[in-house]
């Protein structure tokens, strides 16, 4: 399905926000360990629980390893802070958190953004990536593209009045320089039936049938007759280019750009994410599903045409569903670590973060997860 809109672009902004936002985050919160915390971990254990759920491209499920974009950074943070860790797998999105209220678990690792409800019950990282709610449509809710309805458009129709007006002026010119012609014989004197006879032949010449029933004898006919074969070319031409240029945009245009143009359409959303509760915030109709996975295969099934995700989602997986991404990304928001309120591993982790961002490689991660 072609594309009118360059689905990498609000990918490549939120890829540059990370790079200056990120790392100057990362940075001062890399300046903040404390000796006391030091102690405080040489006093724990070696090996942290880590919650995760599918949510690809950020997490994936690879036979309980975890595979992802999100996961890999989370693996090289653990690798420089020098600690082990295990995996807790749990179905949805929505049951991260309280993974870490019941001590199943020490570090969300998931896309979670800071809401000010989550940090009262929460820690979290300095940002590891910037991302954002974007809206994604299904090609199926493109507008119809049959040709009967191309030809009624207002671009097309906007044509045929020209070639009316035309094809009547040339029915009035044949008709002068021909009704007193000597030989005339196929245009009536009186004007009404002179005129019909002349914007008979006036069709038939501009559309090439060429009955040849009817004919000027006049040199002054002839000339208006090569005028109308001339202004036939360019009638004709202007027709198809148009209907053709209508077809494709149809094909191509989403059927929304942002939320104002929904007109009372629901929108599909994870359950317990800030997107879902941005879109609520709109006064937007949802329909929430308990992970990306079955948001997805919701649209693609046709349970609904129209959903808010992340931008990286959008990309990389839509195609599989059939879902293309539509105008810009709403708003940005920092993505982190979830972690138990005081947890003493959040400087440690920060400390990482400034570092793989400082190197560039959190961002060399991200462009080779989305590039491929």
């Amino acid at each position: 399905m072609a594309r009118l809109l360059d689905k990498r672009y609000g990918i490549a902004m939120l890829r540059a926000a990370t790079k200056l936002g990120v790392i100057a985050m990362a940075a001062v919160a890399a300046t903040a360990t404390s000796s006391a915390s030091a102690q405080q971990i040489d006093d724990e254990a070696t090996e942290l629980t880590v919650v995760m759920t599918e949510l690809q491209p950020f997490v994936i499920d690879d036979d309980g390893d975890a595979d992802g974009f999100y996961a890999e950074i989370w693996d090289e943070v653990a690798s420089e802070v020098g600690v082990d860790y295990e995996i807790l797998w749990v179905e949805e999105f929505g049951d991260l958190l309280p993974a870490l209220d019941d001590g199943r678990a020490d570090v969300a690792v998931a896309p979670l953004a800071p809401t000010s409800e989550r940090e009262a019950g929460y820690d979290f990282s300095s940002a590891v990536i910037t991302s954002g709610p974007q809206l994604g449509f299904h090609e199926r809710s493109i507008g119809d593209t049959s040709i009967l309805l191309a030809v009624f458009s207002t671009e097309v129709l906007g044509i045929l009045a020209v070639a009316i007006i035309l094809l009547v002026l040339l029915a009035h010119a044949i008709w002068l320089v021909e009704r007193k012609h000597p030989e005339n014989e196929d245009f009536h004197s009186s004007y009404l039936l002179g005129v019909w006879d002349g914007l008979w032949w006036a069709v038939v010449t501009v559309t090439t049938v060429g009955y040849g029933d009817k004919a000027p004898r006049s040199s002054r006919g002839r000339v208006v007759a090569l005028v109308g074969m001339i202004l036939s070319l360019f009638l004709v031409g202007a027709f198809v280019s148009q209907a053709t240029a209508v077809l494709q945009q149809r094909r191509t245009q989403p059927p929304v750009t942002g939320l104002d143009d929904l007109d009372g359409q629901p929108v599909g959303v994870v359950a317990g994410t800030s997107f879902a509760s941005f879109v609520a915030e709109q006064g937007v109709s949802t329909s929430e599903f308990a992970s990306q996975q079955q948001l997805f295969e919701a649209v693609a099934d046709g349970e609904i045409d129209l959903m808010v995700a992340n931008p990286f989602a959008i990309q990389s997986i839509g195609p599989r569903y059939g879902v293309a991404p539509t105008g810009q990304v709403f708003y940005e928001e920092f993505e982190t670590f979830g972690l138990v309120q005081g947890s003493v591993w959040r400087e440690p982790i920060n400390v990482a973060l400034a570092d793989l961002q400082a190197s560039g490689e959190v961002e060399a991660i991200v462009d080779r997860w989305i590039d491929s």
